[in-house]
């Protein structure tokens, strides 16, 4: 029934309105990166959060799937794989995965959630020598399944520091994608570093988690980062397009090996919309979709290629209220955003009507 009432017509007029009403594309490409962290939940079941094999499903919602779909359009991905699982689960388990991923021409990079292994919760946590001796397992275990060395990392939670870098540099890791402003917990949020736009700290290039202001009132400011699964089709889409306009050079999308299967079903929603931004990206002349290794060889050939202006969009209150539209069935925030101004307007118009009645008995006791 929900179904039945949402403003949906209206949300896609608005979005094609907004495209048509872009600027003309800058002359520099932009490169976007599907960035895809692999790891299970902390209960530790990788044939359901990273294969994607759910029981009662014939097919698997997990990795493979989304390199298919990749695959399918011509173009690779980053899977920044948590080999410190292999402490609870075997080596053999995460071997796969990375040989896997490997072998179908994708990106293999390295993710930390390293309590299994080091019983630490979060990178920024260790000292300088630790975060270096955690770096340095993780490269080495990825180099012994999957015979390739490791140039970039992300931190589990984003939870990395200016130590993280200083320990990437140690091992050779230069490229580093832990940096989100919209998540106040990681250290490199405020560490003083760009907003959106690739910097070069220490020796090692920083490329930022894309981040954008969903909706602000005076000062305050609702920050949020590219999300296959939280960020609508249309925000990515405005996202992209406004920091090509402002001469930014990098777009990075997260994703999570169990973002087609976080509740134990497969979610429809989410492969749709991968599935349109890859063609969408693709079919674009001014966007190149790469991995992390071919953006640090655009580095190396280049190093000043990457850098340049920042800029931090914004998509604003109506795209937050057309996402609530699109998504009443996934949680009760949904809900609240999608009705409020319904609510708030009879709710004016209630006491609107209180206050005209009132009024006019005064006037007639007044007669």
């Amino acid at each position: 029934m929900l179904d039945s009432v949402r403003p949906t017509w209206v949300c896609g007029l608005f979005a094609a309105a907004t495209l048509i009403m872009a600027p003309p594309a800058a002359a520099e490409p932009i490169y976007v990166l599907f960035t895809i962290d692999v790891e299970s939940f902390s209960d530790g079941n990788p044939e359901r959060d990273i294969w994607g094999r759910m029981p009662g499903q014939a097919e698997a919602h997990g990795i493979g799937k989304m390199m298919d779909i990749f695959d399918a359009r011509g173009a690779k991905a980053t899977f920044f794989v948590n080999v410190y699982e292999a402490a609870k689960h075997g080596e053999e388990a995460l071997a796969e995965v990375c040989r896997t991923i490997h072998e179908r021409g994708h990106d293999v990079e390295l993710h930390t959630h390293p309590k299994p292994m080091f019983g630490v919760g979060y990178m920024q946590y260790a000292d300088l020598p630790r975060q270096t001796e955690i770096l340095k397992r993780g490269a080495e275990l990825i180099g012994k399944w999957a015979g390739t060395d490791v140039m970039a990392h992300r931190a589990g939670g984003y939870m990395a520091n200016l130590d993280t870098l200083a320990a990437c540099k140690r091992v050779g890791i230069l490229l580093e994608f832990s940096h989100n402003i919209a998540w106040p917990q990681s250290g490199l949020a405020h560490a003083d570093l760009t907003q959106n736009a690739p910097v070069v700290q220490d020796g090692v290039l920083v490329v930022p988690v894309t981040a954008y202001v969903q909706a602000s009132l005076g000062g305050w400011k609702s920050l949020r980062f590219l999300d296959i699964e939280s960020s609508s089709p249309q925000e990515i889409r405005k996202v992209v397009a406004d920091l090509q306009k402002h001469g930014v050079r990098t777009a990075v999308i997260m994703m999570h090996s169990f973002s087609f299967s976080r509740f134990g079903k497969p979610n429809e929603r989410v492969e749709r919309t991968l599935h349109k931004l890859v063609a969408e990206f693709v079919a674009d002349p001014s966007i190149r979709v790469v991995t992390a290794r071919q953006l640090h060889e655009i580095w190396q050939n280049s190093p000043d290629a990457l850098l340049g202006r920042d800029y931090l969009p914004t998509t604003g209150w109506w795209m937050t209220y057309c996402r609530a539209w699109q998504r009443l069935d996934e949680g009760w925030k949904n809900v609240a955003v999608a009705f409020a101004p319904l609510f708030l307007a009879a709710a004016a118009a209630t006491c609107g009507a209180a206050c005209w009645r009132r009024r006019r008995k005064r006037n007639r006791n007044a007669a």
